[in-house]
């Protein structure tokens, strides 16, 4: 490689010195960076040559990446390659940016081939080369300043810096110019690395691409060239951007406008409608002037501006902005209050600590595109932003139209508050906010729920940073000394044998087993790490006597609720659960002693508290609880009422009725039987005189009844029909009714009795014996 470009220079040596009129040199370039060069048009002060169309040419031949030019003072474009002529020199100019290898090799400038000047293009590979950077500048900034590197192989080079547009490329300054520190431009040298330029007094018209060079070389004009190492983009800006901004009314609009780093100690302002500025007076502090209130986060060099409440009087141009020393950099708001009637003014929800919640957002179909944003109202009624630490618990999914939801899990008691929803649209200098919902978040504590004798678990889940640490469960106030310390997850099981601990460092999980549990167990518990108390936990207590009650719809019924414990709040509540019950199923209460049907009457000197129900319906059918609470320490028992149709007294006299019927219909067929097949009782002998019948009948034979007891089914000896005392029962059941009372199978039929007389029955059958005796 090294032999073939030896013989390429040689070769082009011996051309360029056979060539008589022709002209040789070289150039050099880096890769990535821009070169300028002048080709001669001749020897001579003036030719007619330099009227000429001018051209540069990859070959010899310029058949091949050619650029000519027939116009003067203008730079003509053709891709990377511009040419320029001045009329009135001896030469013409050649600029080529982002330059690579494979632009090395030989080149032609001349003119219709009647005079050529040859020339070699050398491109390299220089560390410090090729940079292109964007700059910011600012309307009225007094400096501004570049940094230009260079190889050490150029310290001795004259710099230069020049600036490129649509007129030619020309030099603003160089190292070889006398300067003053007044001048718009100035250029300072470091002679070893690098040299720095400074503008003055930045305007408008200071926008555009600068070149920082150096100069390469012999002192004659024909061979000088200059290779750019850096091109640098100049954007001057005095108002950053514009923004639209959409609210509505009575609602609140949120707005973080971002500035350069450089400025985050700078004060901020914000501007409406006329040349006073409101000042943002210290930092990383909400100011408050009237309803707009601003936060300068000296971190991050942004202003935050929130308004709430919003009117139509709230609509105007705004301006966000940053002071700089004789001048200002802003961001237009241009901000638009929309009526609009359909969203909701708030909304409730409740969530339970530990478990995760769902709320429901609303927002206008034209942001239907736009990011979905929550925030949360902090003590100074400003909606700030989820912090970063926390946003992984918040989830947002699509739902119709103008709707969307916000999943929150592992719900904390620090997640209570307000909350606002709404669409958010980001710009590049500007995030804005239109809140549009507001939403109250309630929290209650988990409950575990617990009967008496039994066990219960109580699940502390802690994060993963405290796994090698004490873990405690305490009993009562968490926020004061009076808190009981019920066990700690170092401590022998031995020492506490009805509590059990059991810390799972892989699932963070800290569980503690309650056995034999009590009433006086009941109440509220706090899982700790060290001293923070971090979960609060609800035990509850069922008894276990359970009460069952049956009424007939239209009538009433009355409840009597033992109250174990003095001083205690006393309610009454419906619901398959007991934490259910007490969060949405209370019916009346110590508080409350009256709520329609419903109404509780204390008899204290009796240790009981009673609930009586008036105009029943089958609706009131379920499982109730009477509840006694202290301190949030609650005991329950449990209720079961049914309500049905019709009186128990006047159902257990049909059934009565309805089986007596049944009775003497067995007993006609009873008796028909033993007519037909020749039986004849010991009573019917004795009414026909028949003395020796008892005698001869079958010793094996079962009496239609014997001496106390009703007659039964012959086939049926084992389940006598009647007994001493007793009513009639259906063959295959059990003894239904008692004598004086009958009982509803496997419920109370309360008050309802009903009494025979065992001589009725017997009369009655006799009777029909009697006439159905053949005469």
């Amino acid at each position: 490689m090294k032999a073939a470009i030896i013989i390429f220079i040689f070769i082009f040596i011996t051309l360029c010195l056979i060539s008589g009129q022709v002209l040789c040199f070289r150039v050099f370039g880096c890769t990535r960076g821009s070169l300028m060069f002048k080709c001669m048009i001749s020897n001579q002060r003036e030719t007619d040559d330099q009227h000429k169309v001018k051209c540069f040419c990859r070959d010899r031949s310029c058949k091949i990446s050619s650029i000519s030019a027939d116009v003067q003072r203008r730079w003509v474009y053709n891709g990377r390659f511009a040419l320029y002529d001045d009329e009135n020199s001896r030469f013409f100019t050649v600029f080529i940016r982002n330059l690579s290898r494979e632009d090395n090799g030989e080149y032609t400038c001349g003119n219709n081939q009647t005079w050529n000047h040859y020339v070699t293009l050398v491109v390299s590979e220089e560390s410090r080369c090729g940079k292109s950077v964007i700059q910011d500048g600012y309307l009225g900034q007094k400096t501004i300043t570049f940094r230009c590197e260079y190889d050490e192989k150029f310290k001795t080079h004259t710099k230069v810096f020049y600036r490129l547009n649509e007129d030619p490329v020309h030099v603003l300054n160089s190292s070889r110019s006398s300067q003053s520190s007044e001048e718009k431009f100035s250029l300072s040298d470091s002679h070893e690395d690098h040299f720095n330029v400074t503008i003055r007094d930045i305007s408008a018209a200071d926008g555009g691409v600068y070149l920082c060079g150096v100069e390469r070389g012999g002192s004659d004009q024909s061979i000088t060239h200059i290779t750019f190492i850096k091109e640098i983009q100049l954007n001057v800006q005095g108002k950053i951007t514009s923004v639209q901004v959409q609210a509505y009314s009575s609602k609140s609009v949120f707005i973080t406008c971002k500035f350069p780093q450089k400025f985050k100690g700078n004060k901020k302002f914000i501007q409406k409608d006329s040349p006073q500025k409101i000042f943002v007076d210290g930092q990383n502090q909400w100011v408050h002037h009237g309803k707009v209130l601003m936060f300068d986060d000296s971190s991050e060099g942004r202003l935050k501006v929130f308004i709430s409440d919003l009117t139509a009087a709230d609509e105007a141009t705004y301006r966000c902005g940053v002071n700089i020393p004789d001048h200002d950099l802003f961001t237009e708001i241009k901000l638009t209050v929309n009526q609009v009637d359909h969203f909701p003014e708030s909304s409730n929800a409740s969530a339970i600590i530990g478990e995760s919640v769902k709320l429901t957002c609303n927002f206008p179909e034209k942001h239907d595109e736009t990011f979905k944003h929550i925030c949360k109202e902090n003590k100074e009624k400003i909606c700030e932003s989820i912090s970063s630490s926390e946003e992984k618990r918040f989830e947002f999914s699509a739902g119709p139209a103008g709707v969307f939801t916000v999943s929150i899990s592992n719900v904390s008691v620090r997640d209570a508050g307000v909350y606002w929803y709404g669409a958010e649209t980001r710009d590049t200098h500007l995030t804005s906010v239109s809140l549009t919902n507001q939403h109250q978040l309630t929290l209650t504590m988990p409950s575990v729920v617990g009967r008496e004798g039994d066990s219960s678990e109580i699940k502390c889940p802690y994060d993963e940073n405290h796994s090698t640490e004490i873990k405690h469960l305490y009993k009562g106030k968490c926020s004061t000394k009076d808190a009981q310390n019920i066990i700690q997850s170092d401590e022998a099981h031995v020492n506490k044998p009805k509590i059990s601990v059991k810390d799972d460092t892989e699932l963070n999980l800290f569980t503690v087993t309650l056995s034999d549990l009590r009433a006086e167990d009941a109440g509220i518990y706090w899982c700790a790490v060290g001293e923070a108390f971090n979960l609060p936990i609800e035990l509850m207590i069922v008894l276990k006597d359970a009460l069952f009650t049956h009424a007939s719809v239209g009538g009433s019924v009355s409840i009597r609720c033992k109250n174990i414990r003095s001083r205690t709040q006393r309610l009454f509540c419906s619901g398959d659960q007991p934490n259910i019950c007490v969060r949405d199923g209370v019916r009346v209460s110590s508080d409350t002693r009256t709520n329609g049907r419903f109404s509780l009457t204390d008899e204290t000197s009796a240790g009981v508290f009673t609930v009586d129900i008036t105009n029943l319906t089958e609706e009131d059918s379920g499982k109730y609880w009477c509840a006694e609470e202290t301190s949030g320490s609650f005991v329950f028992t449990e209720i079961h009422l049914r309500v049905t149709e019709g009186s128990p007294v006047i159902v257990a006299v049909s059934v009565g009725l309805i089986l007596l019927a049944v009775c003497l219909v067995l007993m006609l067929l009873k008796i028909k039987y033993n007519r037909k097949h020749g039986i004849i009782s010991s009573s019917d002998r004795r009414e026909t005189g028949d003395h020796e019948m008892v005698q001869d009948s079958d010793p094996t034979s079962t009496p239609l009844y014997s001496t106390g007891q009703l007659p039964t089914i012959p086939s049926d000896s084992q389940n006598p029909l009647y007994s001493t005392g007793q009513l009639p029962t259906i063959p295959s059941d059990r003894v239904l009714y008692s004598s004086v009372s009958f009982q509803k199978h496997e419920e109370s039929l309360s008050n309802a009795t009903v009494s025979f007389s065992k001589n009725e029955v017997h009369s009655d059958y006799a009777s029909v014996k009697h006439s159905n005796t053949p005469n």
